[in-house]
This record gives structure tokens, sequence and C-alpha cells, in this order.
């Protein structure tokens, strides 16, 4: 496995809607799994229309979720993000969001923007 294949978390596609969750304007990626499903179970869309994904590092750096480079990274999938951000020389600026230090909104710097492709 390569550093750009590392699973920083996980995020919610919905299937009808074909469109991936977000918090406010940054693309939503939980820490596991079950925090994925807790963000999911707490959402307006039945969990029925929804799946739930993995989200490598590289994944990220090509603005998955098609956020322009804005996540909202539940506080471990940060630390795992930020490891490897700092790393690989990528630049980024994050705060808490709405005050609240275990949810960060991540602006990555040097994003391939999904509409630059």
């Amino acid at each position: 496995m390569t550093q750009g294949d590392a699973v920083i978390g996980y995020s919610i596609f919905e299937t009808g809607e074909e469109c991936w969750q977000y918090n406010e304007d940054a693309c939503f990626i939980g820490d596991s799994y079950a925090a994925a499903e807790a963000f999911l179970a707490g959402g307006w869309t039945p969990a029925a229309e929804c799946r739930i994904e993995p989200v490598t590092f590289a994944a990220i750096l090509r603005d998955f979720g098609y956020s322009c480079g804005q996540y909202a990274m539940e506080r471990e999938a940060f630390g795992r993000f930020q490891q490897l951000a700092e790393l690989n020389g990528v630049r980024f600026e994050s705060e808490p969001y709405d005050g609240d230090d275990s949810l960060l909104v991540v602006t990555i710097d040097g994003v391939t923007h999904s509409d630059d492709e």
C-alpha cells in the first residue's frame, strides 16, 4: 500500500441524489465507518439511499466529493490526514467547525479540482 492508498476516513454517498454528504460547504469525512454511520443517522437522507465509502489520501488531493479541496474531518481522520500531508509537503489550513474542535474544516492548497480534469 502506498501513502496515497492510506484510508483517512469514511464519507457518505447519496445514491439517489448522486452526491456526497456535506457539513455546510465541506465534504464530511468521519473517523471510522461507525462515525460515518452516526453522521448518516443524524441526517435527512434514509440510510437505504446511501453508501459509506473509504476516503484515501490520494482521493482527497483529487478533490474527492467535489468540495474544491475543503473537507470537514473528524479529529482522528484529521490526524491521519495531517501526518500524510506533512510527509508529502501538502499545505493546508484548518479551523474548528463552529468552535467545536472535534470537527475540523480543512482547506487544502493545490488540490486538482474535479472541474479541471
